[in-house]
Order: C-alpha cells, then structure tokens, then sequence
C-alpha cells in the first residue's frame, strides 16, 4: 500500500541508483519492485535513464495485472498495451503456483516475453522460491546474452 501511495521516492531512489552507474543497466525486480521499475520506465522522462536501462527482468511481479486492474500508476488501462518505443526489452517470469506473478506477453504487446520457472513449491513459498531454482538464471543470463551483449 505504501508504494501505491508514495510510489515515487520508490521509483526516485530507484532513478537515482541508475544515473549514479554512469554504465548500462539492466533493471532486475521482484514482485512489487518490478511493478515499481516498470513504473520508472514508462515516466522515464530524461533521455539518460532511457539510454541506460538495457534490458528489465521482473520476477514474480504484479505488473501486468496492476495495468488490467488499472492500478499501475504509469500507465491507465485502455490507453495502450504496446509499450513505447524507449522502453527497453522486457523479460518477465512467473511461476502458475505463484499467485502474485502475472503474464505480460498477452497484456502487452512487444518486447514483453514471459518464461515459466516451475518452483515446485506451493504459495506462498512459490513467491520467493525463484531464487533457489536454475531455470531463473538460466532465462536471466539467456536474455542478457541476447538482448544486451549481443
């Protein structure tokens, strides 16, 4: 509730760690932190943020379903499901057993691809159970490779 209340210390702390860089990034966030970068990047006004950021990974995020629901604080329902040009290529995982991870792929369209991490764990074990499995590195460093170094 407090970042959908005060979202934008979040999303400004979030701003500041990136320019701070002075390098490419690739913006890595679970759960309600990848709603709170896909956020970032949709209000990403200065032309440095958006050179920045590579590549975004949300992991176990609500983000797709806050734009149906029209919660996402970016971006109201209706108004678009591609995503802008600027907005940099986007992996999302979930897990079916996580109820709190949504599919972007068929929310919006473009540059949105999700991938299934099989956590073997029931909710809400599922939600954090991400980072004990390879396939999640796995998709990480196959997204990295592809869309950032190649």
């Amino acid at each position: 509730m407090l970042y959908q209340a005060r979202g934008e210390k979040i999303r400004g702390l979030i701003r500041e760690q990136v320019l701070e860089l002075k390098t490419s990034v690739v913006l890595l966030g679970h759960s309600l932190g990848g709603v709170a970068c896909v956020d970032l990047l949709m209000d990403a006004k200065e032309t440095e943020l958006r050179k920045r950021v590579t590549m975004l990974a949300t992991v176990g995020s609500q983000a797709p379903y806050f734009y149906e629901i029209n919660a996402l604080s970016s971006l109201e329902y209706g108004d678009k499901t591609e995503l802008p040009a600027y907005f940099p290529w986007w992996l999302n995982i979930y897990d079916r057993a996580d109820f709190l991870s949504y599919v972007g792929e068929g929310v919006f369209r473009k540059r949105v691809e999700d991938h299934e991490v099989r956590t073997h764990q029931p909710f809400p074990q599922s939600h954090s159970a991400y980072w004990s499995r390879k396939g999640t590195y796995d998709h990480l460093v196959n997204a990295i490779n592809k869309h950032v170094l190649e």
